[in-house]
């Protein structure tokens, strides 16, 4: 430690530069007038020396509601920290983090001392990165509005799908054997006979086609032994539906359950997958396959179609990938699409485990 009374006249000099040159400082009278000012602090505020008289607020800044501001401060004569905006005489903005200090002895007379840093770049960042958050929080909105509009286009559509399966296929069936039922003529039984046999190929048909309705809602497997035979069941189903090779394998004999929320959209997005491949990939050969380890369970869907350009499709993707990767974000899953054209395409959907 220095002792002040063996400190020569050569160190204080170079000790008094030192601060003159490296800190923004300012020293004040009791009526709050300039004493000294620092030349770092003369040089950010762009003064000459010959300009720094009077009070310091009307030399620091030459906004009037920052000098009444400032005025308040130091008025107030107490240890305070502030961040303040300046302009100075060349009409720049300047944000000074300052720091007052009063100071009061037997010895010396009613003193204020004033300490600055200049926070102007991080005051400029804070600005900025709040407007980047304000642009991001509105591009955020408005995605969400769109994905709202999509939503509900979506299940608009699938109402319209329901109904027309409803309508074209169970509503007519259900009208042909009504006016099968009105013309049976009990007292002709041979042609009785001939209509009561085919009322019986009509319901066998009609039963078929309720079935097939409710599988595509809500298969009850799913809800009555879980996704791995409700994923079985889909293949079988899809298999004699459209005559394409369309399999479902359990690799690791996976037995587990999950949350009905989170087995109803790994349903949904397998079946959504499938579903591409046969529409838009024309594919012959689709494998559905299920492997497990200890804490992730893997869904890897397999087609032989004409494949796609992945980066392509994620820049404007359809409303089906939109909902698959909408549908296992929803249950804290992933989703990796690989795919190269005329090879085919794999989709893997991972999900965790509960223990």
């Amino acid at each position: 430690m220095y002792d002040i009374n063996n400190i020569s006249p050569e160190e204080l000099k170079d000790f008094n530069q030192a601060i003159d040159n490296t800190i923004l400082f300012a020293s004040l009278n009791s009526e709050g007038t300039i004493l000294f000012m620092s030349k770092k602090f003369q040089k950010l505020l762009e003064l000459r020396p010959s300009k720094i008289k009077g009070s310091i607020e009307e030399i620091i800044t030459t906004d009037q509601g920052q000098q009444i501001y400032l005025k308040e401060l130091i008025q107030n004569r107490k240890n305070r920290k502030d961040e303040i905006e300046i302009t100075t005489r060349k009409k720049s903005t300047i944000w000074l983090e300052i720091s007052i200090i009063p100071i009061s002895n037997k010895y010396l007379k009613q003193r204020t001392l004033i300490l600055c840093s200049d926070i102007t770049k991080r005051k400029f960042n804070e600005v900025k990165l709040e407007k980047i958050s304000k642009e991001k929080y509105s591009e955020k909105i408005q995605l969400q509005k769109i994905q709202s509009s999509q939503i509900v286009e979506a299940q608009e559509e699938e109402r319209k799908r329901i109904a027309k399966d409803i309508h074209d296929g169970i509503g007519q069936m259900l009208t042909a054997l009504k006016f099968n039922i009105e013309s049976i003529n009990t007292s002709n039984i041979e042609s009785t006979s001939n209509k009561v046999d085919k009322l019986k190929e009509g319901l066998s048909v009609l039963i078929k086609e309720v079935r097939s309705v409710t599988f595509n809602l809500t298969p009850p497997e799913l809800s009555d032994y879980g996704i791995v035979p409700a994923l079985n069941k889909l293949a079988i189903k899809l298999s004699n539906y459209t005559g394409r090779n369309i399999y479902f394998e359990n690799k690791s004999n996976f037995k587990g359950r999950f949350d009905s929320l989170v087995e109803t959209n790994l349903y949904r997005v397998v079946q959504e997958a499938v579903n591409n491949a046969l529409k838009y990939a024309d594919s012959n050969y689709i494998l559905i396959s299920l492997s497990h380890s200890e804490s992730i369970m893997s869904i890897i869907i397999d087609d032989d179609g004409k494949g796609f350009d992945v980066k392509k499709l994620n820049k404007d993707s359809g409303m089906g990938l939109f909902f698959m990767k909408e549908r296992i974000s929803y249950i804290n899953g992933r989703i990796f699409m690989n795919s190269i054209k005329d090879q085919g395409t794999r989709i893997t959907i991972n999900i965790s485990i509960p223990k």
